[in-house]
């Protein structure tokens, strides 16, 4: 039996690299076999994550194409250690920071894949020697931010898995970091995990409560921290709700009358699929949407925006990283 170590890495876009010409990277070859021919129709692929838990299963074709874009990957960033390796270590700031600002535009017109190809490139640059006073200027410079908006293209691309590690390296490096702390949280949300994401969402909201009261923000810091705000008290409202509705769920199908043993009857509760058992009113049955699009809407038409485009509020959540 195949397996495939943890989930699929960010895909790789084929166009407009930035450290190596299309040319250089040659396409991977299997002798022309494809892997559904050379593992045969009784070969079972399980996805399983760093602790050997199965998380999901795959195509041979899906198998064969995640090989193959990993070794581009590695093709790519080689030529980007091999560009940055004789620049000085302000250089290599340099250039990093200038590659994530033309990140920054890719994610503002909605192309995660090529913003994230960006920020994977600038971690290449990061150079760790040196005094305690330089390695702290790399981190804080480009290794923050870099994680932090790597964490966003994540959440975009819907790899919530990814977005958790990318946010445990940066709140390594400031555990205190806001953005950090609510992807990460965000991450958990999106996965049901809201016993986990709760902590992360409250520590986002009591650091930006203390930094707005120490004076720390300033000008465009203020409305972007302000809109972060109010995004994670709705998170955190779904949540007492969801949790609510859990307790009173839990309660029901233990109060008397709500199961009887007879077969009918009764009220529903753990046995509502018997014949007579009560139908529950969902009221207006709404779902409830709860993407970062629909919060940014409703938080546009709070302050009296009248645009609602998704690409400038993009650019807004990224102009402070």
């Amino acid at each position: 039996m195949a397996l495939v170590e943890g989930p699929a890495p960010p895909p790789q876009a084929d166009e407009g690299t930035e450290c190596a010409d299309d040319e250089d990277v040659e396409e991977v070859e299997f002798a022309g076999q494809n892997f559904g021919d050379l593992l045969g129709p009784d070969c079972v692929i399980k996805r399983v994550d760093k602790d050997k838990n199965v998380i999901g299963g795959a195509k041979p074709e899906e198998f064969q194409q995640e090989l193959m874009s990993r070794a581009q990957s590695q093709k790519r960033l080689g030529a980007c250690a091999e560009h940055v390796k004789d620049m000085s270590r302000q250089d290599k700031l340099a250039w990093a920071v200038d590659l994530k600002d033309r990140a920054n535009e890719f994610y503002a017109q909605s192309s995660f894949e090529e913003a994230a190809r960006l920020y994977n490139d600038c971690l290449v640059a990061l150079d760790l020697d040196g005094t305690e006073e330089e390695v702290r200027e790399v981190q804080f410079k480009l290794q923050l931010p870099i994680c932090t908006n790597l964490a966003a293209c994540m959440v975009e691309m819907g790899q919530y898995s990814r977005v958790a590690e990318i946010c445990e390296i940066a709140l390594s490096v400031d555990p205190n970091c806001c953005k950090a702390l609510y992807r990460r949280g965000l991450a958990r949300y999106r996965i049901g995990d809201h016993h986990s994401a709760r902590p992360d969402f409250e520590a986002a909201l009591q650091g930006i409560t203390k930094r707005r009261e120490s004076g720390e923000l300033a000008g465009d810091e203020v409305r972007s921290f302000s809109d972060l705000q109010r995004r994670i008290v709705v998170y955190l409202g779904h949540i007492r709700r969801f949790t609510a509705e859990e307790r009173q769920a839990c309660k029901r199908m233990f109060e008397p009358g709500t199961a009887d043993d007879s077969g009918g009857g009764g009220d529903g509760g753990l046995y509502a699929d018997r014949p007579g058992a009560r139908v529950e009113d969902d009221g207006d049955g709404m779902p409830i949407d709860d993407s970062d699009d629909a919060l940014d809407s409703a938080l546009a038409r709070a302050r009296g925006d009248w645009t609602c485009c998704p690409c400038r509020r993009r650019a807004e959540r990224l102009k402070d990283d």
